[in-house]
């Protein structure tokens, strides 16, 4: 048994036994739902009732909708006539209707994420919460976003350590620069079927560790940024995707605390995109280089938080007990 086959037999073994226990959220316009439930600890129905419990036996399941591939279709044709309808209506020349294609060119046709075991800031970040506006001004920073992420445990990106370091997923390294100063690996992303490329989404994680969001960065990695931008473009030219139809940004608030680009097809479009979220590479650099050295140290940065992040939690304290005049608004 090959190491792809192993790893999708355990895989299939984990979701077989996932019970389910509550819809956490959903996204229409992605066409993706998280699921909240436990694995049991044998297929016996009568587990069915042991609660989720966070870091222990609780699991998310992520089901997302997959693209059409032009290739794939056009490669091996789309022939339905063995289409099932459940519901349709025809008005004049036009006709529409639901069901299932039973096209195999559409295969597969849902991609399915699974957090095991599931902690308790797995659970609240995707759990549907009100979304929060936050001004951070760098003495804020200084105050409550800093010291929240110097608490933060390496066990949490132990991950990341783990793809630099090539025990897992180096079969994925689309390119690595070694250098320990100005060097990165870039992978798919795990969002990313791998196969429709007007969804190519690549990501580019740093070597160092000292690194780990865009207030880090000053006019001494320069060097990283250009090298990591013209570097994209052979990563993704592998894909077939020009530099012309390349977006590159950072997030700040980012989803783990190690400095990393993501970078995808213009054509891409999602919520990791919006204001408020995604700085874009070509202006981080612009910002740096032409503005300030230390732009980002000196820069407020406005950013969205969810009412069950952690770190709005430490927001949410600040403000109560500092006199400052107010930094956020509810949205």
């Amino acid at each position: 048994m090959d190491c792809n086959t192993a790893t999708l037999s355990k895989i299939e073994d984990l979701l077989q036994r996932f019970r389910f226990k509550e819809v956490l959220s959903d996204d229409t316009s992605s066409k993706t739902i998280w699921l909240l439930g436990t694995i049991a600890t044998t297929n016996v129905a009568s587990v069915d009732d042991e609660p989720p419990v966070p870091g222990q036996n609780a699991a998310i399941v992520v089901l997302e909708r997959l693209a059409f591939s032009p290739q794939t279709i056009a490669k091996a044709g789309c022939s339905l006539d063995s289409v099932l309808l459940a519901t349709g209506e025809r008005n004049d020349v036009y006709a529409w209707a639901t069901g299932d294609a039973r096209v195999a060119a559409l295969k597969p046709d849902v991609r399915i994420a699974l957090t095991y075991p599931a902690t308790q800031k797995h659970i609240d970040k995707h759990r549907r919460q009100q979304r929060k506006w936050v001004c951070e001004t760098p003495e804020l920073y200084e105050k409550v976003t800093k010291p929240f992420i110097d608490s933060q445990s390496a066990s949490r990106i132990q991950w990341v350590y783990n793809i630099l370091s090539k025990q897992v997923e180096s079969e994925h390294i689309l390119f690595e620069d070694p250098d320990p100063e100005r060097g990165f690996v870039i992978v798919p992303d795990l969002k990313w079927d791998a196969t429709n490329m007007d969804n190519m989404y690549l990501v580019a994680i740093v070597h160092r560790h000292d690194l780990r969001s865009l207030r880090d960065l000053t006019n001494s990695h320069l060097p990283l940024l250009y090298n990591l931008r013209s570097k994209a473009v052979v990563a993704a030219q592998k894909y077939g995707v020009p530099s012309n139809q390349l977006r590159l940004y950072i997030h700040y608030q980012p989803s783990y605390y190690h400095l990393h680009v993501h970078i995808t097809n213009v054509l891409l479009e999602g919520k990791g995109m919006l204001a408020g979220r995604a700085h874009l590479l070509d202006s981080v650099i612009d910002n740096i280089s032409n503005i300030a050295s230390d732009y980002y140290q000196r820069a407020t940065i406005p950013y969205v938080l969810g009412s069950t992040d952690e770190l709005w939690s430490h927001w949410a304290a600040h403000q109560n007990t500092s006199s400052d005049e107010p930094t956020t608004i509810s949205t």
